[in-house]
């Protein structure tokens, strides 16, 4: 059970950037992560005993966008994926009751905040706008991506819910 009666997930969920990543570990003594680096960059130091899903990808919202272009012309790869949505939802639905899942990106807004939406609406489905007002509960300045929020949209069947919500 949650530890917090507003929370209506089956786990506790946590969304920070890199910069609280330490911090956050040890106060709200995770149990499972997922980090999210940009392609290329290191990966942050988080201990062995925690279940851990790494992923490295870009954070744009649109692979037409100039930006895209010219982030990372010749490694489609380090964009936002379906793949790397079926990861993530992989990943929640392994998520044991009681788990402390915290969910980091570089600055705790955009990938993360999404990728906490994603776990967060497929363990309530049906409920996507309640699981956005959680995220936005969480972490006030999330602004999740638009892209990953997409991709989960389709995979998860919310046709257009989880969109809506942004």
């Amino acid at each position: 059970m949650p530890a917090h009666p507003w929370n209506p997930l089956p786990f506790d969920l946590a969304i920070c950037g890199l910069i609280e990543l330490r911090a956050t570990l040890a106060a709200f003594r995770a149990t499972h992560v997922i980090s999210i680096s940009d392609p290329g960059g290191a990966s942050p130091e988080i201990p062995d005993s925690l279940t851990v899903l790494r992923l490295a990808f870009w954070d744009v919202d649109s692979l037409d966008g100039m930006v895209a272009r010219k982030l990372a012309p010749d490694t489609p790869d380090a964009y936002p994926s379906i793949a790397h949505v079926q990861l993530i939802l992989g990943f929640g639905r392994q998520i044991p009751a009681g788990a402390r899942v915290l969910v980091h990106c570089s600055a705790g807004i955009s990938r993360s905040s999404a990728t906490a939406f994603l776990i967060a609406a497929q363990a309530m489905a049906g409920s996507e706008h309640r699981a956005f007002d959680l995220i936005k509960l969480l972490r006030p300045q999330a602004r999740p991506n638009r892209l990953i929020v997409k991709f989960g949209d389709r995979l998860l069947g919310a046709e257009g819910r989880m969109l809506a919500c942004l």
